[in-house]
């Protein structure tokens, strides 16, 4: 577990470093025996007949092939093939080295960017659809891989997983992304990154996202889509009276409920209320206050600003590439 930073940052600062209030992961439940032996034999394939470098094999530690052997079901065929079609991807791709010239200009509104961690020491990404700035292309899905890189990199020991926040405050149709892109995406996320989502909030979701996600439904797993959920805002406590997940009254919808509207709607769905049999969380009581935005009701005054962003996202990926190449941190190294 990563020690918290106690120091102040800047409003410009990204906050890469759990808070205090950010818990240590609950350990993993111990794999069956039937489990440890898949875990083993695609262990042993991986290393000695896929791997072409040390740096493939770190990569391809024990979490990340249950992470892949719990997204292909434990079948250990399926979970061969994704990891060499993963590791060929990554040498092809090289998602963890962002090429600067082709993806600038995405960064430059702060659409997307991470920042803070849920109390689950999991990191948030915030998607702020509003301030898309350019027409779809594949440096839009390089911008994405960059920053689940990011929210990876600084991934306390024990983490998995991510936590993403979407806002759709002042959205409009035009600035929604084409379902192309998005399949794309989802295909990347899916095949290259399993297992990396542990929670989705969407947030202020205008009537046209329950169409446009109808359409894209069928390309997210069921399992990605139990971790995804609206939240009211309207029905957001504040902290002081939010102490216990069981008094929160943000709703959460399963996504693939049948109170998506149609596309010849225009109104969005009814949240279920307490009691509808829907899970119920209120954000403060998943995130520290000092982690939420404070759009949300938190207190983090972050101000993205486009080039200490940047510099701040290359040192963590860089740390994270010599890692994976050396074995140890430039730190460590040294010392």
């Amino acid at each position: 577990m990563a020690v918290p930073d106690i120091s102040a940052p800047t409003k410009n600062q990204p906050r890469f470093t759990p808070s205090p209030e950010c818990r240590s992961p609950a350990p993993a439940p111990p794999l069956t025996d039937s489990q440890t032996a898949t875990l083993d034999a695609l262990r042993t394939h991986i290393h000695d007949s896929v791997a072409k470098t040390d740096a493939h094999r770190r990569w391809a530690d024990d979490p990340c092939l249950v992470r892949y052997l719990k997204s292909k079901k434990w079948n250990l065929q399926d979970s061969k093939q994704a990891l060499q079609d993963t590791i060929l991807w990554r040498d092809q791709y090289k998602p963890d080295t962002p090429d600067k010239d082709s993806i600038w200009i995405e960064t430059t509104p702060g659409k997307l960017y991470v920042s803070g961690f849920d109390k689950e020491s999991r990191p948030l990404l915030y998607m702020r659809p509003r301030l898309e700035n350019t027409a779809a292309s594949i440096a839009q899905i390089r911008h994405v891989v960059f920053h689940l890189e990011v929210a990876i990199a600084i991934m306390p020991e024990g983490v998995q997983s991510l936590c993403i926040v979407i806002d759709f405050a002042g959205a409009s149709m035009t600035k929604n992304p084409g379902v192309a892109i998005s399949r794309e995406i989802i295909h990347i996320l899916s095949n290259h990154y399993p297992e990396r989502l542990g929670k989705g909030y969407i947030i202020h979701a205008p009537w046209f996202f329950f169409p446009f996600y109808k359409l894209i439904s069928p390309f997210i797993d069921p399992v990605t889509k139990d971790k995804i959920n609206f939240v009211d805002m309207k029905k957001q406590k504040p902290r002081s009276i939010a102490s216990t997940p069981s008094s929160a009254s943000v709703s959460e919808v399963d996504l693939s409920s049948s109170a998506v509207a149609t596309s010849g709607s225009k109104k969005a769905p009814l949240l279920p209320t307490a009691g509808s049999g829907s899970d119920n969380v209120n954000l403060l009581d998943v995130i520290p206050d000092d982690m939420l935005d404070q759009a949300f009701g938190g207190l983090s005054d972050y101000i993205y600003d486009q080039e200490i962003y940047w510099n701040e996202a290359e040192k963590v990926l860089a740390k994270s590439r010599y890692v994976l190449e050396h074995g140890s941190s430039p730190g460590a190294v040294a010392a």
